[in-house]
């Protein structure tokens, strides 16, 4: 997804070197406008996850598989985001929009929109104590197909004899 560059807040910043917890619930506090993103070498490659605020609340998320090319968004991102934060190897940028870049960033990406507001009170809660792979499998597994080898395909048609 392509985001509005804005006005960097923090670029590159280790997300374990940091409370994460305190980062975002002073989001809600401040009345932040704008997105976290994280990317980390996660599962199976390249992640990336975006929390989107207006005003201070939680608006929209999304957490890209880079390459399996799968992208979960809304409410069903936010478990995978927060998993990242708990990553052994996460960085993260911090930038601050106007609240019409926000509107458009949705207007444009209608299903990264949360049903389901999170509240302030629901952050700590979200934050895992440790990253688990977990989600990116349960994930992976409902859009990436394995690979068949030549022999299971030769089996499928009663040809196991060529496959070897």
């Amino acid at each position: 997804m392509n985001l509005p560059v804005g006005e960097i807040i923090s670029k590159g910043v280790s997300m374990r070197e940091i409370d994460v917890r305190k980062l975002l619930e002073g989001f809600y506090e401040k009345e932040f406008s704008g997105y976290l993103i994280v990317t980390l070498e996660g599962f199976d490659g390249i992640e990336e996850g975006v929390l989107l605020f207006k005003g201070g609340s939680l608006d929209a998320a999304f957490y890209e598989y880079d390459l399996h090319g799968v992208t979960v968004f809304a409410d069903a991102a936010v478990p995978h985001v927060f998993n990242s934060l708990a990553a052994p190897y996460v960085v993260g940028d911090i930038v601050s929009l106007s609240d019409q870049q926000v509107d458009l960033i949705t207007a444009f990406n209608e299903k990264s929109k949360l049903a389901r507001a999170v509240q302030k009170g629901d952050i700590q809660r979200l934050i895992p104590k440790a990253y688990s792979a977990e989600f990116a499998k349960s994930v992976l597994s409902q859009y990436v197909k394995k690979e068949e080898s030549k022999k299971e395909i030769f089996k499928k048609f009663g040809l196991s004899s060529l496959g070897e």
